[in-house]
């Protein structure tokens, strides 16, 4: 988790003052990763006659009244996710005046790749939409925040020709502005194999407009690679052209190699359990089973679907799979360790006996959080089992027959001598 230190909002404040003194009219504030409000400028409580304690609880008094449920929608949908933003809406002003503004928001992640807190920039658009001042605005939208955000940043044009990176950039990279500004100069950064699907997927966003976003490797100047999160938004005009695009390549190099050494793992595990001679699966803390192994489906011929949840029930004999069923909810529930020997139906019709055992898994808590099971085919154990149980009592009666033939011939022999 981030410090204290570095979620504090008052950290950005000569930076803010410094970006703020440039964009002139911009209105900054810093939201919570619930979509609290914890720092406002000036500005911004100058424009909205609020206090911060209010803007904290009262920000949709300051929204128009036909923009509120769209405006309520943005904010659902920027606190449940982390991906920059631009709207515009119709502010209050502090004189009751509503005036068209354009916020754009953008997450700052920490280590773990959780949101935060946002900063959001609002800027009056209302004499460019009533056409009345050209551009204003429009090389401020963005740019005053490209400093103050730990991504790099940068704009292209509407065709995709990139016109800034921000100072970062440039350190991480070692490519000035003059180096990398271009259609895509930046391509030739990234590792050989990414650079064909970077391309397919810009051109994409280019064309279509979608939202862009791609996990992409970039060459740091000192020649290594590291992973990075590559977004942009479209900047669209009051006609909804597209004037520029706003994209930001956030490191996730820690993350992704977590990432892949978990994957590697997952993948060894899968090896190792459809390798084993066993039926194996696992469950969820309430028994629920949600994995099996090649192993179950070839032996059953059920599908994923026909088995998740309680669905192995249906491969058992009806003549004990109530028992068995009553037999691992029992364990479930006292999270102890689960053993039951019962036949299983083979894809071929045939009933087949195994051995089977759940074992829990816990939590640091002690909580159990899911359970792993095998199932052991021990069909020749159980047949030779019955074969021998069956040769010793057929042993036993020869035996009580040949006692009782000594016994009917020591009483004969008795008679003729006493006879």
């Amino acid at each position: 988790m981030a410090s204290a230190t570095n979620s504090d909002p008052s950290r950005f404040t000569p930076v803010i003052q410094e970006l703020q003194d440039r964009a002139g009219t911009v209105l900054l504030s810093i939201m919570d990763a619930a979509g609290k409000t914890i720092f406002a400028s000036p500005q911004l409580l100058q424009f909205t006659g609020f206090t911060l304690p209010q803007l904290s609880t009262e920000w949709i008094m300051l929204v128009h009244p036909d923009d509120q449920e769209r405006i309520a929608a943005q904010m659902q949908h920027m606190v449940q996710g982390d991906q920059p933003y631009q709207i515009e809406w119709r502010m209050r002003r502090q004189d009751g005046q509503y005036r068209w503004v354009r916020s754009s928001g953008h997450p700052q992640l920490n280590e773990n790749s959780q949101v935060q807190q946002w900063i959001i920039s609002t800027l009056d658009i209302e004499d460019v939409r009533a056409g009345q001042t050209g551009n204003i605005g429009s090389d401020q939208d963005f740019s005053f925040l490209a400093e103050l955000i730990p991504q790099l940043v940068w704009t292209t044009d509407p065709t995709g020709f990139h016109t800034y990176f921000n100072q970062r950039w440039t350190d991480f990279t070692g490519y000035t502005l003059a180096d990398s500004v271009g259609p895509d100069m930046w391509n030739n950064l990234l590792h050989p194999d990414d650079q064909e699907r970077a391309r397919q997927v810009w051109g994409h966003s280019l064309a279509t407009g979608d939202f862009y976003e791609i996990e992409y490797r970039f060459k740091a100047r000192q020649g290594n690679y590291r992973w990075f999160l590559g977004q942009a938004v479209p900047v669209r005009n009051a006609a909804g052209e597209i004037e520029k695009w706003f994209g930001t390549c956030t490191d996730i190099h820690d993350q992704k190699m977590q990432q892949l050494a978990l994957r590697k793992r997952e993948q060894d595990f899968t090896t190792l359990a459809n390798a084993i001679p066993q039926l194996a699966w696992m469950a969820d803390e309430t028994g629920s089973i949600f994995w099996y192994n090649d192993r179950w489906f070839r032996f059953t011929g059920a599908t994923q679907e026909d088995m998740m949840g309680w669905g192995w029930q249906k491969v058992h004999h009806p003549e004990y799979v109530e028992a068995v069923s009553a037999g691992f909810r029992e364990a479930v529930a006292q999270g102890q360790t689960w053993e039951d020997t019962f036949p299983l139906r083979r894809h071929d019709g045939e009933y087949r006996w195994f051995l089977s055992r759940a074992l829990p898994v816990r939590n640091e808590a002690g909580q159990v959080v899911r359970w792993c099971g095998t199932n052991t085919d021990v069909t020749e154990q159980k047949q030779l089992q019955s074969q021998l149980e069956r040769a010793y009592t057929d042993l036993e009666a020869k035996v009580m027959f040949r006692t009782l033939d000594l016994e009917r011939e020591v009483q004969e022999l008795r008679q003729r001598l006493n006879g």
